[in-house]
């Protein structure tokens, strides 16, 4: 009886360390997706073509990905569908993966908002929030 007792707990605890594995692997691979797109933004800070968004829908992360912000804050990862503006008068449509400070989120979940982006001169698919004109962060009170 008692060695039946180690087998089920063995197997109990084999099935919780392969559930809590698979928790990590699929949280670090959705972490890294919707942070790309801030290593993106940093590259084409210096040379990227500054355009214009119209937000179409936010959407979280399938698996409601949050953590820490650089400001000590919870940012979420969101999905912005967006019409992005050509310059000439035309539009396309764009997705752009990335994480927005909690407060922040309401202003982007409402449809028509603009998003300052940056577009990469080698290849107009490559788009990043910029920063400097649309924040995805919330900056703390100086005192």
């Amino acid at each position: 009886m008692e060695i039946l007792m180690w087998i089920v707990f063995a197997v109990l605890m084999g099935s919780i360390l392969v559930v809590a594995l698979s928790v990590v692997i699929v949280a670090s691979r959705e972490n890294r997706v919707y942070s790309a797109e801030a290593r993106t933004w940093q590259r084409l800070a210096q040379s990227g073509i500054p355009t214009q968004a119209e937000v179409e829908s936010l959407k979280r992360s399938e698996h409601e990905l949050s953590r820490g912000g650089s400001q000590g804050q919870t940012v979420y990862a969101c999905e912005l569908a967006l019409k992005v503006f050509d310059g000439e008068g035309g539009s396309r449509p764009a997705v752009v993966r990335t994480l927005i400070d909690e407060g922040l989120v309401p202003q982007f979940a409402v449809a028509g908002t603009r998003v300052h982006l940056l577009r990469d001169p080698g290849n107009a698919a490559v788009l990043a929030v910029d920063r400097t004109r649309t924040p995805l962060e919330i900056p703390r009170a100086t005192a």
